[in-house]
C-alpha cells in the first residue's frame, strides 16, 4: 500500500520528535530565557542584544537565529519584526518560557528536570529499551552495568543532577498537596521515605511547625540534604527498615519498583508504625482502562522501563491491592486541585 503525503510527514515528524527537547536544552545552556528576563519586564531583544550576553566573544549568530526561530515556532519565545529593520527580529518570552529560567531565578524551574532527563547517563538506557524486551533486563543496568541507585552512589555529579530534579518537582507539587490535603495536622512525627534533600518535609514542617520530620533516604542522598529546623536527616535502606513514627509519607516512590519490592517496602512501613498508624501516599495514578490513558501517563510508564528497577505507573486499584496485601486499610482517596493524575491515598495500619 502506497504511503500518502500526510502519512509520510507524520512518520518523519515522529522520527525527529527528539529535536524540540534538545534544542530547548541548548537555549537553556546558553541561558537565553534568563538573558531576556534580566532585560526587564516584557523585554524584547534583538539577536545582537542576546548574543552580546553569551559567554563568548565570537558567537555564531546564524546558528543562534535558527535556534531562536525554531523555539519561537514551538511557543517558547515570541518573534516579532520591527518596522525599522524587518530583517532583525526581536525576541520576547512567552509564559511557558518562564518555567525555563535557571533555578536561582525561579525555584519551581523545570530546568533541573530537563537537564536530568537529557543527561548522557540517563539518555543511554533508551538505546537498550528493546533489550529489556528481548532479554528481560533493566535498560539502565544494560547501559551502565549497574542500576540507577548504585550509579548515583558512585557518581556524585549524577546524584546531584537527579536529586536537584526531584527537588524541583517536589516544589511544584507540594503547594497542591498541602492545599488539597489536611491530613498532616494531627501528625506529631512524620517520616518521608525516599525524601531526597528533604524538600517535601521542609514544606510540610513549615505549614505544620509542630511536626518532627524525619527525612529518610539512602546515606549518600541525605548527605546532600540541608539542615532544616524540625527535620532530622536519616540514612538507610527502606528494604531493611524504616524509622518509627506515627505517620509515613511517600511521594512517587512506589512507581520506581515492581510489585514484590513495593510489598517489601510497605511491610517495613507496617513494622515502623504504631497501631492505627497512618501511611500517606502521593502517587501518580493511571486510568483503570489503558485505552483511556493520557499521553503523559504512557510517557511516564516508559521512563520507568528505561530507568527503574521494574517500576511502573499503577491505577488506584493496583495500589490499593498492594496496600491490602501489606495489611493496610485504605480510608481516604483525595483528589488534588490542578493535578488530574497525582492523588493522595491515606491508609491505616491493621
Amino acid at each position: 500500500m502506497a504511503m500518502g503525503a500526510g502519512e509520510f510527514e507524520q512518520a518523519v515528524e515522529n522520527i525527529y520528535s527528539f529535536v524540540p527537547t534538545l534544542v530547548l536544552k541548548s537555549a537553556i545552556l546558553l541561558n537565553i530565557p534568563d538573558i531576556i528576563a534580566n532585560a526587564g519586564p516584557n523585554a524584547s531583544l534583538t539577536l545582537a542584544q542576546i548574543a552580546e550576553k553569551l559567554p563568548t566573544k565570537t558567537p555564531n549568530l546564524h546558528s543562534l537565529s535558527r535556534i531562536l526561530k525554531y523555539l519561537s515556532f514551538r511557543g517558547i519565545f515570541v518573534q516579532t519584526q520591527t518596522g525599522q529593520n524587518p530583517s532583525d527580529p526581536r525576541y520576547s518570552l512567552t509564559d511557558s518560557a518562564k518555567m525555563f529560567y535557571v533555578r536561582e531565578n525561579n525555584p519551581a524551574s523545570l530546568v533541573p528536570l530537563l537537564l536530568m532527563l537529557t543527561h548522557p547517563v540517563l539518555m543511554a538506557p533508551w538505546q537498550h529499551l528493546h533489550e529489556s524486551v528481548l532479554q528481560d533486563c533493566n535498560a539502565f543496568e544494560k547501559a551502565h552495568g549497574k542500576d540507577l541507585w548504585t550509579y548515583e552512589k558512585e557518581d556524585p555529579t549524577v546524584n546531584d543532577v537527579f536529586n536537584n530534579s526531584m527537588s524541583t518537582i517536589t516544589i511544584l507539587l507540594m503547594g497542591k498537596i498541602l492545599s488539597g490535603y489536611d491530613g498532616f495536622k494531627e501528625v506529631k512525627t512524620l517520616v518521608d521515605v525516599g525524601g531526597g534533600k528533604g524538600t517535601a518535609l521542609a514544606h510540610i514542617v513549615k505549614a505544620y511547625p509542630h511536626i518532627h520530620g524525619i527525612n529518610f533516604d539512602l546515606p549518600h542522598v541525605v548527605q546532600t540534604a540541608p539542615s532544616v529546623p524540625g527535620i532530622e536527616n536519616v540514612g538507610g535502606s527502606m528494604f531493611d527498615s524504616i524509622p518509627s513514627a506515627d505517620a509515613i509519607f511517600f511521594k512517587n516512590v512506589l512507581t520506581d519498583w515492581d510489585d514484590e519490592s513495593c510489598i517489601k517496602i510497605l511491610q517495613n512501613c507496617h513494622k515502623a508504625l504504631p497501631k492505627s498508624g497512618r501511611l500517606i501516599l502521593a502517587e501518580i495514578m493511571t486510568a483503570e482502562d489503558s485505552n483511556s490513558y493520557k499521553s503523559i501517563e504512557i510517557v511516564f510508564d516508559l521512563v520507568m522501563i528505561a530507568l527503574a528497577n521494574g517500576g511502573k505507573e499503577r491505577s488506584i486499584h493496583e495500589l490499593m491491592k498492594l496496600l491490602q496485601l501489606s495489611n493496610f486499610n485504605v480510608v481516604k482517596i483525595v483528589e488534588l486541585p490542578g493535578l488530574s493524575k497525582l492523588k493522595i491515598i491515606e491508609a491505616i495500619k491493621v
